[in-house]
């Protein structure tokens, strides 16, 4: 059986609490109190078996708190200054171990142990020494009311403070108060005497006003009767004078008779110079028209222009180009830079092909110079002839930069540019009598297919009539008629919105169809009693490319576009061989330029090439069909000669 269980125990024990340890264990060993102080006897050996089972009883009945709590109460506890006796003699009793007598530690007496004591009170109990749990709890009810207290003082002080500050403040605005309002009694004396003077001074300006008043109601006065005065002199001096004037107006009179019978003599001999000066001029003009068309006939019928496109960005700079030469202005020699090595000589063989054509435009040229070739041709559609201009190439040659070109004014296309030729020169003509009438249509050829750019949505069939007469005309096209080259840009942004385009290898924006613009042209005189009708059409096909470069929707592009230029390129086969029978309907492109290229225009084609080495066998074949077609001979109609022969007189 335990020894714990058979001693007795205690009376007026509490039942054990827990406490939370307000330090770390850590620190508690720190400040671990000195047991060898406070047990003198621990010192001295061993103590008794009796001795140490109360110690034992001691720890496990009264003191179950945990052991960090223990040593922080044994810690507190105050040490007792008795001496030690010291003893080595294990079995003495414990009677025999004396204990020096413990001083309490000094209680500070808190207001409830000042109040007195009513005589029903009880008496405390007194607490015994070894009760160090009822002391420690104590001593902590005790902390906390005087931590509850500081907590309180402190709140108080800081409510006083704050309270101190307000007031602070309140004094401050009071005496901002105090100075504000004298300076606004200050101000309001002020404003008073303002007002007692603007009073005074707006009553002299009535006074003031009312005398400027009667002063000018009198000048007004004064000025009529002057005015009076003076109109009557005026009628005075008029009716002195008359009587002179009306003698000398009868001598005039009759010196005016004199004059005016001579004036209507030369009047009538400057009317006849007139009309004979006019007639010279529509004479004239009728034989510029007639050696200008002489000379363009001369030039041909088909003629052919080819131009080399410079690099435009930096990825193109750095392809490696052909060699180009040009030898004059109509010979162009190209080569590639780096050949295949000869199996026979080990050297590279020099191979390059020469082509001849009407002129040829290196990339230095700008879009002025080369229109001031194309210039010509538009002035013959204006003297009644059929114009076509097509520009022919692979993709990425530069067909869209020649005949559109970009807004800039220095940038400006063939197509732009013509245009503005043209209203230029009706108002010159106008000077000689000559009404024009301008018209314009745009078509694109897409999938071979004929689509109105001016009304894409349209429910009509657009069909390509060809006749002997009249040329070739599409049914159901919108044809707008335009005042001023202005008109035509308008119309020009809305149709190339519609205008199929796609972004292929070789181009970012590449044409998808062959764009047709048409302009045409009616001209009359009513003095000469001649009128013309003339047409320019403005083509601008799509670029020939690789099937093998081409996927999905683009190959069936690819493949409509070879097909159309393949046609074209029969057609001129047959009209360079002189055949009985051109292919024209093979192809809608190629029905559509029947009478471009028939015989009933005038035709200019400009073959376009990159200098670059990667398109050199795609740029031989556009010389090479384009030589063809600067060899084929039409004969040459103009629509409508009304005019008489031009009078000698």
């Amino acid at each position: 059986m335990d020894p714990k269980s058979k001693l007795p125990k205690p009376s007026g024990l509490r039942a054990p609490q827990v406490f939370t340890n307000p330090r770390p264990l850590s620190d508690n060993k720190q400040n671990l109190p000195n047991v060898a102080a406070i047990r003198p006897e621990v010192r001295a050996g061993p103590r008794p078996v009796f001795s140490r089972l109360i110690s034992r009883r001691s720890k496990s009945v009264t003191d179950l708190r945990p052991i960090s709590e223990r040593v922080q109460s044994q810690r507190l506890r105050p040490k007792p200054k008795v001496e030690p006796s010291v003893s080595t003699d294990r079995a003495e009793p414990p009677s025999s171990i004396k204990r020096a007598p413990v001083k309490r530690p000094a209680i500070s007496k808190t207001d409830d142990d000042i109040k007195p004591k009513s005589a029903k009170q009880t008496r405390q109990v007194k607490i015994p020494d070894w009760d160090y749990k009822t002391r420690f709890q104590n001593l902590s009810e005790k902390y906390n009311k005087v931590v509850d207290t500081l907590k309180t003082a402190k709140s108080d002080l800081a409510d006083l403070e704050s309270i101190k500050s307000e007031l602070e403040n309140k004094r401050v605005r009071l005496i901002d108060l105090e100075e504000k309002d004298i300076e606004q009694r200050r101000r309001l004396n002020e404003l008073t005497n303002l007002e007692a003077d603007f009073q005074d001074l707006q009553e002299k300006h009535y006074s003031l006003k009312k005398l400027q008043l009667e002063q000018s109601i009198e000048l007004d006065r004064l000025l009529h009767v002057e005015k009076d005065f003076i109109d009557m002199k005026q009628k005075y001096d008029v009716l002195k004078t008359l009587e002179h004037e009306k003698s000398i107006k009868l001598e005039l009179l009759s010196h005016v008779q004199d004059d005016l019978t001579q004036l209507t003599t030369k009047f009538e001999s400057l009317c006849d110079e007139a009309s004979f000066l006019r007639q010279k001029v529509i004479d004239a003009e009728l034989m510029r028209r007639k050696y200008h068309n002489t000379i363009q006939d001369l030039k041909g019928n088909i003629r052919v222009f080819c131009r080399v496109r410079p690099p435009v960005t930096d990825a193109e700079l750095t392809k490696p180009q052909c060699f180009i030469g040009y030898t004059s202005e109509s010979v162009i020699e190209i080569k590639k830079t780096k050949e295949s090595v000869c199996p026979s000589t080990g050297k590279p063989p020099d191979i390059k092909a020469e082509f001849v054509f009407d002129r040829v435009f290196s990339p230095a040229c700008t879009q002025t110079e080369f229109f001031e070739e194309l210039s010509q041709l538009v002035q013959s559609a204006l003297d009644g002839y059929d114009v076509c201009v097509f520009a022919y190439g692979q993709t990425g040659s530069g067909k869209t930069y020649t005949m559109q070109g970009d807004s800039s004014p220095e940038h400006l296309g063939m197509i732009p540019r013509s245009v503005n030729l043209i209203f230029e020169t009706i108002d010159s003509l106008a000077k000689s009598n000559w009404v024009y009438t301008v018209k314009v249509s745009f078509l694109e050829i897409y999938n071979d297919n004929v689509r109105d750019l001016l009304d894409p949505k349209g429910t009509q069939n657009l069909e390509i009539c060809h006749n002997e007469g009249k040329g070739t005309t599409v049914s159901n096209l919108k044809i707008q008629q335009i005042h001023s080259p202005k008109d035509f840009h308008d119309l020009m942004t809305s149709a190339l919105k519609h205008r199929m385009v796609a972004a292929t290898n070789f181009n970012e924006l590449s044409s998808r169809s062959h764009a047709v613009t048409k302009i045409y042209l009616h001209g009359s005189n009513s003095a000469a009693a001649v009128s013309y009708t003339g047409s320019v059409n403005l083509v601008d096909l799509a670029g020939s490319e690789s099937a093998k470069t081409s996927l999905g929707e683009r190959l069936v592009e690819t493949k409509s576009i070879n097909k159309s230029l393949s046609a074209l390129g029969t057609v001129m086969l047959a009209l360079y061989n002189k055949n009985s029978h051109v292919p024209y309907r093979n192809s809608k492109l190629t029905y559509l330029l029947q009478s471009c290229l028939g015989g009933t225009s005038k035709t200019l084609m400009i073959v376009n090439v990159p200098p670059f080495e990667e398109h050199y066998s795609e740029s031989i074949n556009s010389l090479r069909f384009a030589s063809k077609v600067k060899q084929v001979k039409n004969l040459l109609k103009r629509n409508r000669a009304v005019s008489p022969a031009p009078s000698t007189q």
